[in-house]
């Protein structure tokens, strides 16, 4: 009988990117470490790193449909891990159990906690955070079960959030178990070219181009550049719904005539793409654990753009300098109009509330207004598209109101061999190994209790907040 840990990790699928390049870079960094099985809702590539180590098991995939038997399904689960293993999983490890992805997930992990299974929940993202259709599904299929089921507590359920923001979120729930998890970040494969890559004056984007990422927020930054600068989009969406938000960006960059390639990616290796640039931007308004705040100075280049603080604060705690980012890029309301903006802020915060069955209060509008606008200013990251549009056109008719906005830092500075050595040293493969391992052990020697939940209501308060609102979110 082995003596090392037995590890189920579980999630809906294992596409390329993610959670999937979590789940493989702690298989790796693991090592032989533990008898590791990976269960998922859709067969890996049969030459994918995790297919010997997976097993589909249909109920885990992405589906909007009820699942009828679900004690069943959840003995079904037990025993094809048992098999597989050759004895009971030490910990189950569950990937984004409360997304709403489907309804499964989150009965088979209440499930599992009342038997007594050791769990330790990895939320990457959540269904309350702009995704009001995930927690619609959650709430048409558990119905008055979801806030008894959805976040269970007791000793042997431990939860481990990627960032501060999501660990402070679920330790205002009261869950007791709270570990934050940090992902490890290794460098970009190499150019597929021989050649040695010429640095040029490119600003690329590595990054699938949907709303979240701010894509006009790229597009002023262009407008603003120096005119030797080109700016680069490595990739179009993949969702088809993407599209239609994406085919304006690129029509509205051509008939500025903005130094802007699209979808560049597909056709150029992605690694010499980034190997040849002059520096890495990211003008994202909401990310996950920040792999964009990591990987540029791994690969000696600079990162301008947009800092996330709540996501990166614990970056910095650890000596990354992130100074010459900005975490807001004031911009007058009378370059968009401030009527065409309040016109567009409360009917999408409506919207918004009654996407997730919150009751609307008026009150809402004005702490919006409060906090959104200050000394008659507001973050252009906050603005949607056709906001966006006008104040890129306004600095393209006014050329002298350019000044007013900062410069960004393009030149490769004395900041990349302090941030790669960080980086390096906090978020390497062995360094998550290590914390994830150490985790499991700890984990493991809990005592199972008796099972209650935290209140998933109170964390969609949280994420509600007025003075977090964001029109790009909508």
């Amino acid at each position: 009988m082995s003596d090392k840990l037995a590890i189920a990790i579980l999630h809906y699928h294992l596409r390329p990117g993610g959670v999937t390049r979590v789940i493989e870079r702690a298989v790796e960094s693991l090592g032989d470490q533990v008898d590791v099985l990976v269960l998922t809702g859709e067969a890996p590539a049969p030459d994918d790193a995790l297919t010997p180590l997976s097993e589909p098991f249909h109920a885990l995939e992405y589906s909007d449909e009820n699942f009828p038997g679900i004690e069943n399904l959840v003995d079904d689960l037990r025993f094809t891990a048992r098999c597989l293993l050759g004895r009971d999983p030490d910990i189950w490890h569950i990937h984004n159990h409360a997304l709403g992805k489907n309804s499964f997930v989150p009965q088979l992990v209440w499930h599992l906690a009342n038997a007594g299974c050791r769990l330790l929940l990895q939320p990457h993202d959540f269904a309350e955070d702009g995704r009001p259709e995930n927690y619609r599904l959650l709430r048409e299929h558990l119905g008055n079960d979801l806030n008894r089921i959805l976040y269970p507590v007791a000793d042997h359920v431990w939860y481990a959030p990627i960032n501060f923001r999501d660990k402070s979120f679920l330790e205002d729930l009261g869950l007791p178990n709270v570990h934050e998890l940090p992902n490890a970040v290794t460098p970009f494969p190499l150019a597929k070219s021989n050649q040695d890559v010429a640095t040029t004056k490119t600003i690329v984007y590595p990054a699938r181009a949907i709303r979240r990422k701010n894509m006009g927020e790229f597009l002023l930054w262009s407008l603003l550049a120096p005119d030797d600068y080109r700016f680069i989009s490595t990739l179009a969406p993949d969702n088809p719904k993407a599209h239609p938000i994406y085919d304006e960006w690129v029509a509205f960059a051509k008939e500025l005539n903005l130094p802007v390639e699209f979808d560049v990616g597909r056709t150029t290796d992605f690694a010499e793409l980034v190997q040849g640039s002059t520096a890495l931007i990211s003008t994202s308004i909401a990310e996950g654990f920040g792999l964009a705040f990591l990987e540029p100075w791994l690969e000696g280049k600079m990162l301008v753009g947009r800092n996330l603080p709540e996501i990166t604060c614990d970056f910095e705690d650890d000596g990354l300098d992130l100074s010459l980012l900005y975490s807001t890029l004031p911009i007058p309301l009378e370059w968009l109009g401030e009527t065409t903006f309040l016109q567009a802020l409360e009917p999408a915060m409506k919207e918004s509330y009654a996407a997730y069955s919150k009751d609307w209060d008026p009150g809402y509008f004005e702490r919006a207004k409060a906090a959104l606008i200050v000394d008659g200013k507001v973050d252009f990251g906050i603005l949607d598209e056709p906001l966006q549009r006008n104040v890129i056109r306004h600095l393209k008719d006014h050329p002298i109101d350019r000044n007013i906005l900062p410069s960004l830092p393009y030149q490769v500075s004395n900041l990349i061999n302090h941030n790669h050595q960080i980086v390096n040293e906090h978020y390497s493969p062995a360094a998550y190994g290590q914390r994830l391992l150490g985790l499991y052990r700890k984990l493991a020697t809990s005592r199972p209790s008796a099972v209650c939940a935290a209140s998933a209501t109170e964390l969609l308060d949280h994420f509600l907040q007025p003075h977090r609102f964001n029109l790009l979110r909508t």
